[in-house]
């Protein structure tokens, strides 16, 4: 669900509205929920992207290796979980 973060130019509130689609948006007239103006500026605060998930399975155990030495959590974490099936917390048998 795209949300839109914004400033109104009259009272300078700072609001965020959420949009099912991003059509919903285009045919949206936002105005301030303080003091009701329509003149807003469009705030850039945070982008989220799904970055693409990297294939652990594949890779010899070279690649494994430098992925566990370079101290990086998430993709330690991510590898582990892909190569062993389930979750790294878990005690394997």
């Amino acid at each position: 669900m795209p949300q839109y973060d914004f400033r109104c130019d009259s009272c300078q509130q700072r609001f965020s509205l959420r949009f099912r689609r991003y059509a919903d948006y285009d045919r949206a007239a936002p105005s301030c929920p303080a003091c009701e103006s329509s003149s807003l500026s469009r705030l850039i605060t945070a982008v989220s992207l799904a970055g693409l998930r990297r294939d652990y399975s594949g890779m010899s155990s070279g690649d494994m290796l430098s992925v566990l030495e370079s101290g990086d959590e998430r993709q330690v974490d991510d590898m582990v979980k892909q190569v062993t099936g389930g979750d790294s917390d878990s005690p394997q048998s």
